[in-house]
């Protein structure tokens, strides 16, 4: 599969080199690198082509939405929710979640609030997700996550000790004691500080996903870690050669042309 992609990527290159180099040109000119060649070349505008204008037909379904249309159109619309966070999963153990309170209009000026959560579940997979579906609403979800083990963590202190450097765990215990048996997670807030009702309903919103699509998560974010894998070694063993470069410009205008 990665033998395939590379090959694709590396004729649709060729492809567009050969377009640029067959473009007409006026002048050109040669940079010599250490082991590549770029030319930059001058080249005619492009024509323009004439838009052809719709007909009755057409100017019929594209006439403007009446006021009553619009709201009509946009009431069947789901809602649309954001989702912000960064994941940091401790082995099989438990997670911490920073959670991004999303800004309103009246905020847009304002950093986000941030909120820290913990969780008995190990939210490994939680990459593959883009957006999803929950109760008549789409939540859009952007997050980072990273793994962290107890015993990658005792080898990277053993290996500064070794070589004389200071490194600190990122190992984190939970500061929450987890009912045995059921999955639960916590907001770690100080007491004086109201936690915004829409975390509590994207969060029980993400888990259930989470949770009903574990298995489907889980093969998707494996099957992305073997090909990061298969594509590194490709690299590897077929390092990158120097590419020349060409780059085509042209001036926007005849006056724009007889300024330069």
């Amino acid at each position: 599969m990665v033998a395939q992609e590379m090959s694709a990527t590396a004729a649709a290159e060729a492809q567009r080199k050969a377009e640029l180099e067959a473009a007409p040109a006026t002048t050109s000119r040669f940079i010599q690198k250490k082991d590549h060649q770029i030319t930059i070349t001058r080249v005619a505008p492009p024509a323009l082509k004439n838009a052809t204008l719709p007909d009755s037909a057409d100017k019929e379904q594209s006439s403007p939405l009446t006021r009553a249309e619009f709201e009509a159109r946009m009431t069947d619309q789901p809602e649309q929710q954001s989702i912000s966070v960064s994941v940091m999963v401790f082995g099989d153990e438990y997670s911490k979640i920073l959670w991004r309170k999303p800004r309103s209009a009246e905020e847009r000026s304002d950093a986000p609030g941030e909120f820290e959560i913990w969780t008995n579940a190990p939210l490994k997979y939680l990459t593959p997700i883009s957006s999803f579906e929950r109760d008549d609403v789409v939540y859009n979800y952007f997050g980072f996550c990273e793994t962290i083990s107890r015993e990658g963590e005792l080898r990277r202190s053993a290996l500064a000790k070794e070589r004389g450097f200071a490194y600190e765990s990122r190992w984190q215990e939970s500061p929450v004691d987890f009912a045995p048996g059921q999955l639960e997670y916590v907001v770690t807030q100080p007491a004086n500080r109201p936690v915004p009702p829409e975390l509590y309903k994207q969060m029980d919103a993400l888990f259930a996903h989470y949770l009903e699509n574990e298995a489907t998560l889980k093969t998707a974010y494996q099957r992305q870690q073997a090909l990061n894998k298969a594509r590194e070694a490709y690299r590897k063993e077929n390092p990158p050669q120097p590419k020349d470069t060409v780059i085509n410009f042209h001036p926007l205008s005849e006056r724009s042309s007889a300024t330069r």
